[in-house]
């Protein structure tokens, strides 16, 4: 489930940007500029001012009183602002002769325009692709720690002794591999082994759908309060008070000494915890 999530968060940006029609909202919309003005993609910007005063006159509301002529002057008028300003025709032009790269064609539009777009939409699909870059960066962190841990002698030792005692590295396994065949597949073994049955906690956990970015930001008010009290407590007991250092207090003062987090430090056996402290 967590190797696709990536692939869903994606899939949920695109639909946003499809519902909230973002991209209906670029140029002309879904109408072509050139058809909208009655012109060839040819046309030069005199030809184009000529015909964008012809039209306005017939479109405007104030002469037209046909039901659709507020929404057609509204047409005419992006695609006037389009096909006028040489930067945004080049782009417009691009845009036609490549329909299918859809987030280019959002970068330069929005690069060189400040359309009038319902910011919650876009802040939403910046959320989306940030917590898809946070979850691979936290994934791919966890494989090369997961890779550093097989060549760790004690935990490679551990996770074979496991295997033989399930009988997974028995030689019926190996028969007709070459040598470097049967050490990839022993590696692929005892890796399922450090993942699913070695209690290695640390830089070594793997991550989970609490740890991505975007519910992350939602428990935020939660884990601020809960650290805030979590000081002032501190302070009121030992500074306040005087009450003397308990184990979760030295634990703490030590992690902060060391530089290392909680889950870092809860990586570590209680032997070596009691001789740092």
């Amino acid at each position: 489930m967590m190797s696709r999530l990536p692939l869903l968060l994606l899939a949920v940006a695109l639909y946003t940007v499809v519902e909230a029609g973002i991209f209906d909202s670029m140029y002309c919309g879904r109408h072509n500029c050139y058809e909208i003005m009655g012109l060839e993609r040819t046309a030069t910007k005199k030809e184009i001012n000529k015909q964008y005063r012809k039209l306005a006159k017939e479109l405007h509301p104030d002469h037209n009183k046909a039901d659709d002529a507020h929404e057609k002057f509204e047409l005419l008028v992006s695609a006037y602002e389009t096909l006028r300003n040489e930067v945004s025709r080049n782009d417009y032009d691009y845009l036609l002769d490549n329909p299918d790269v859809y987030y280019e064609h959002f970068y330069r539009f929005f690069s060189h325009s400040t359309p009038k777009v319902d910011v919650g939409p876009v802040i939403s699909i910046s959320l989306i692709v940030l917590t898809v870059l946070h979850y691979l960066h936290r994934h791919s962190s966890y494989n090369r720690a997961i890779n550093y841990a097989l060549h760790v002698p004690n935990l490679r030792n551990q996770a074979k002794q496991l295997a033989a005692s399930e009988g997974l590295l028995d030689k019926k396994f190996f028969k007709g591999m070459t040598k470097d065949e049967a050490k990839v597949k022993e590696n692929k073994i005892l890796r399922d082994i450090i993942e699913e049955k070695l209690d290695i906690k640390g830089g070594y956990q793997k991550p989970e759908w609490t740890d991505i970015l975007l519910v992350q930001l939602l428990v935020l008010p939660f884990n601020f309060g809960k650290l805030s009290w979590f000081h002032i407590r501190r302070i009121y007991k030992y500074k306040i008070m005087g009450h003397a250092l308990d184990w979760e207090e030295k634990d703490y003062r030590t992690r902060k000494v060391l530089g290392i987090s909680a889950t870092q430090w809860g990586g570590l056996d209680e032997e070596k915890k009691e001789n740092v402290l």
